[in-house]
């Protein structure tokens, strides 16, 4: 187990993805506390001028040198594990929570969807929360209230088979119904400052950036 006192809030974990570009996420890497790349994400980290302060990964991508690096450099050379997998196991030992996840979409289909399975997977051992150029992305079973503005974008997409969703301050509400792995829960628009969703499972609730 690493030292927590060596890191400090907020924890931010860097994919190996394409590097962010929107100014929610951008601010987000630049007012971090804590950057942890996975593997070849430190590389683009360095190339827009921040240093990590961890790299976990197998290391086949990563091009800093390991003795002249100052921060923990951890090498996990597990196949059956991703390094975004890898690195929320770690913080997971070492209880860094919350976590913002920037850099997890927009190269590869299939790492983006390996990447939203892991949050599906860690969000019961982890407060995670996804950063893209487009949107907020988290995953949450139960009740839970959101931050909002009116028009704000919002999708819903269920993690697993869901038996009952009600939402409240949406457009187009769900009123304590199944929802299936279908494209109806999509596009739909926060009415204002809030809104309630409440999930028998676990669901991916997007929302959309302000312009």
């Amino acid at each position: 187990m690493t030292n927590k006192q060596s890191f400090s809030k907020p924890f931010i974990i860097l994919a190996n993805g394409q590097y962010p570009t929107h100014p929610a996420a951008v601010n987000m890497l630049q007012e971090a506390k804590t950057i942890i790349c996975t593997d070849g994400s430190a590389n683009k980290l360095l190339d827009n001028g921040l240093v990590p302060h961890v790299i976990i990964g197998d290391m086949d991508s990563v091009s800093i040198d390991r003795d002249s690096f100052t921060g923990f450099y951890i090498e996990i050379s597990d196949q059956d594990n991703t390094d975004l997998g890898k690195t929320l196991d770690w913080c997971k030992t070492n209880n860094l929570t919350p976590l913002t996840v920037i850099g997890a979409s927009q190269e590869r289909e299939d790492h983006t969807l390996g990447n939203l399975a892991l949050l599906a997977n860690y969000s019961d051992k982890l407060e995670i929360t996804f950063c893209t150029d487009y949107f907020t992305i988290t995953c949450h079973r139960g009740e839970r209230s959101f931050t909002s503005f009116k028009q704000q974008l919002v999708s819903i997409l269920p993690a697993e088979e869901i038996h009952s969703i009600t939402t409240e301050g949406l457009e187009f509400p769900l009123n304590d119904e199944p929802l299936s792995f279908s494209t109806r829960g999509l596009s739909n628009r926060s009415t204002g400052r809030q809104f309630i969703i409440s999930s028998s499972g676990k669901i991916w609730v997007f929302r959309s950036h302000p312009d």
